[in-house]
């Protein structure tokens, strides 16, 4: 009996000490996250395709694990759309720009988001 007590003792200290090195290993190696902010304000479709080609280099190293990708905000002056999961690259390429620039909106959507990542045009 006291052999198994021994035994079942050093195993659960093992898992115990695996799981904290796990823990500890995930903690010092954590990907950033980060939060991209996509202003769809009228666009010309060079500038887009430079904004579009980010968001690409972003999503591929979210894909490599190399970023976490935790939510992309859509925003414009008519609006904002939170997509909680990053969308594939080509989504991004054929959205449709319009309306003009909205200081007081990108300033609300900075302020929600502060450490968000912004793409926008440089008209």
């Amino acid at each position: 009996m006291n052999l198994n007590k021994r035994l079942f003792k050093t195993l659960g200290l093992s898992w115990l000490a695996l799981l904290l090195a796990g823990l500890l290993i995930r903690w010092l190696f954590a990907i950033p996250s980060m939060t991209v902010l996509i202003d769809r304000s009228y666009c010309p479709a060079d500038q887009w395709q430079q904004i579009s080609q980010t968001y690409t280099d972003l999503y591929h190293q979210h894909q490599w694990r190399q970023l976490h990708l935790k939510t992309v905000v859509l925003f414009s002056n008519l609006g904002q759309e939170v997509l909680s999961s990053p969308p594939i690259p080509t989504v991004i390429q054929n959205l449709s720009t319009y309306g003009q620039s909205n200081e007081q909106r990108q300033a609300q959507v900075q302020k929600a988001y502060p450490k968000g990542r912004l793409l926008q045009c440089r008209v």
